[in-house]
């Protein structure tokens, strides 16, 4: 296999290949082993590993700031972190292909950190956890990003539903509104989803309308690693050096970050592979 080959969004939508970019596939990991984590400190304490990192309607008054971002990775069952991270499995990789890992990382934390703000605006009762918020904020850049890609859910594990990416994002974000207006209580922060819906859609489409990044984060998540291409009759004559450091700048900063002669080249060397085949 070449260098084009292995990169999934070439051919196939990472969400249908399931391969993980590097952002989703450390977030998967800190949910599930910090649930884990929560599980054990709860036996042993009576609970109270939840309320000290869980966000508690007081946040502010005792100080325990850090309840803002830890409450993101506590959730109240399996079935709870089994549907957040089912979603992030999902939609989370060709989002973060699309904005590029920095973006994607900002963008997760800023939406779970303002559905916490908006939980604690709108209900301040008990103690919010879970990834929703920013769970919610995915969905949101996702659909903002692909809003006419089709999606088929399986309606209570069985009934398959196929929708638009925007329709979607918009029931599920109706829903929570009448939750929140008609001040219904069924144990779900529908704030902080909304919080997250508003956080995940405002910060892609202010950013990334039109199709480029309007500004560029300067730090680094972690180098993508550099893939080998083979020689004979699987190479392509484009040039493979130039076509490795365009794919290494998608991982980065995704798609958008490309100019016209990038993606020019990248569509050079596709063509050329598809016609070695």
């Amino acid at each position: 296999m070449n260098a084009l080959a292995d990169r999934s969004y070439i051919h196939t939508p990472p969400f249908q290949t399931g391969l993980l970019t590097p952002a989703v596939k450390v977030l998967l990991i800190l949910n599930v082993g910090v649930f884990f984590i929560q599980i054990l400190m709860d036996v042993r304490t009576g609970g109270a590993f939840t309320l000290v990192f869980g966000l508690g309607a007081d946040v502010f008054r005792t100080g325990f700031i850090w309840q803002m971002v830890t409450y993101m990775f506590l959730h109240g069952g399996v079935f709870h972190l089994f549907v957040n991270m089912l979603i992030l499995f999902f939609l989370g990789p060709e989002t973060e292909r699309g904005i590029g890992t920095r973006h994607f990382v900002v963008l997760y934390f800023l939406a779970g950190v303002l559905g916490g703000l908006g939980w604690l605006v709108v209900s301040r009762v008990g103690v919010c956890i879970g990834a929703s918020g920013a769970i919610f904020g995915v969905i949101a850049a996702f659909a903002t990003l692909y809003p006419h890609r089709p999606i088929t859910l399986l309606l209570f594990f069985v009934l398959p539903i196929t929708m638009k990416a925007w329709v979607l994002a918009a029931v599920m974000t109706l829903v929570s509104l009448l939750y929140v207006i008609g001040h219904f209580e069924d144990g779900i922060a529908h704030s902080a989803h909304l919080a997250g819906v508003v956080a995940g859609y405002v910060y892609t489409y202010t950013l990334f309308r039109g199709g480029a990044a309007r500004f560029r984060i300067p730090w680094r998540f972690r180098r993508a690693p550099k893939l080998r291409v083979l020689k004979g009759e699987d190479a392509f004559s484009s040039d493979p050096s130039e076509v490795d450091r365009i794919l290494d700048k998608i991982a980065q900063e995704g798609m958008s970050g490309l100019t016209k002669r990038e993606r020019d080249v990248l569509e050079r060397a596709s063509r050329e592979r598809r016609g070695k085949r």
